[in-house]
């Protein structure tokens, strides 16, 4: 029973991992709102979670080991409610309470990242801790799917309308407090790690660079959808809305399925992944069409459902359990800081051709995604050589 009770407090707080990604689909309505503000600030309403999801993502595995991870996800928590709630009420007031509410948003979104995968460690192992992993995952996107839906009906009323979702925040941080118990002992030498030094080897620091690389492609689908589906006049915020919900959709039914892919996949499973990503958004490229920007969706959701479990778990099984929250966190960190710079690099590279700018951010994000996996594969066995 009590094993019951954690895995429903790590899965709902899985399903608010995402919910930052609410403001994609509004980001064209917030830059009606204030069209006297420059497109990178508004894109922030958006990365400033990312960016201070990598800070609160990296502190957390250290501070787990001082302070309760049960305090830390209740602090959390408060956090993220407080932060959309802002947004609700004071964000169509000025762009500065928006921003604000990023920040708050962004340490919850980091804290929580880190605990829910220390957590599963903590209390799990084998083969269990993978399928965990792989139900984190589905729990995540099929949270997600749920809250971009809803925040994009809502959006149609008033853009502001979009952070109801928040609320979520409500019933999850009472099952936090009645279900999770407080820390207990880390299982002393349960298996055997490639590394017994106690500290990040080569392999955490190889898929923390990959994975932020990762973090910075894909990002460019959310950061960008809404203003494409606007500038092609497919449709508003709650369209935008129902395709990041089948990214999410495509990505919870990976995760259900992740042990089964991981095993027939083995040392594969992280390029294919990443190369699914990638022909996602060559296909918005080359076709551009509705269609094809939802079918792009699914891969996106498929890629990113295999990608994140597998690289967090292969650097979780690289290091001593004592420091598996502190591998955890700087993958972690590494995706969110990908996401943050995303739109920052992108936006950089695209203003120098003279073609459609969005348009480009796709092909070259699709372009980076085939070399990054092609890259994987040649050091894979580097990542790699101390797990076989």
């Amino acid at each position: 029973m009590e094993t019951k009770r954690i895995k429903l407090a790590i899965l709902s707080i899985a399903s608010l991992l995402m919910i930052s990604m609410t403001a994609s689909a509004i980001l064209a309505d917030i830059e009606l709102h204030f069209p006297n503000v420059e497109e990178s600030v508004i894109q922030m309403v958006l990365t400033l979670p990312a960016l201070f999801g990598v800070i609160f993502a990296f502190v957390a595995g250290p501070l787990s080991m001082r302070i309760s991870k049960k305090s830390l996800v209740i602090f959390s928590l408060a956090n993220g409610l407080t932060g959309g709630l802002m947004a609700m009420i004071l964000g169509p007031l000025a762009m500065g309470f928006l921003l604000f509410s990023s920040v708050l948003i962004g340490v919850a979104q980091g804290i929580n990242a880190t605990m829910t995968l220390a957590l599963i460690t903590d209390y799990f192992a084998g083969e269990e801790s993978s399928a965990m992993m792989g139900l984190q995952s589905a729990f995540l996107n099929g949270g997600s799917m749920v809250l971009l839906f809803t925040s994009g009906l809502l959006a149609n009323f008033k853009w502001n309308h979009a952070y109801l979702v928040y609320l979520a925040f409500l019933p999850v941080l009472f099952i936090v407090i009645r279900y999770l118990p407080h820390d207990r002992p880390i299982r002393a030498n349960s298996r055997k790690n490639p590394d017994d030094s106690g500290k990040l080897n080569a392999n955490v620091y190889f898929i923390a660079f990959f994975i932020f690389l990762f973090g910075s492609f894909f990002f460019v689908f959310q950061t960008n959808i809404a203003l494409l589906v606007v500038s092609k006049g497919y449709g508003d915020a709650t369209l935008s809305g129902m395709i990041n919900a089948a990214v999410s959709a495509s990505g919870m039914v990976t995760g259900i399925q992740y042990g089964k892919l991981k095993r027939r996949l083995r040392t594969m499973t992280i390029p294919i992944g990443i190369s699914v990503v990638g022909l996602g958004m060559g296909l918005i490229y080359v076709q551009g069409t509705l269609t094809s920007i939802f079918v792009a969706a699914i891969f996106i959701g498929f890629g990113i459902g295999i990608v994140m479990p597998s690289g967090i778990f292969m650097a979780a099984n690289a290091v001593k359990n004592e420091i598996q929250a502190t591998a955890i966190a700087l993958v972690t960190a590494a995706v969110n800081l990908g996401m943050f710079i995303s739109p920052l690099l992108f936006n950089m590279i695209s203003f120098q051709a003279a073609t459609d700018n969005l348009s480009m951010k796709f092909i070259l994000s699709s372009i980076g995604l085939l070399i990054l996996a092609l890259s994987f594969i040649f050091t894979n066995q580097f990542i790699l050589k101390k797990q076989r």
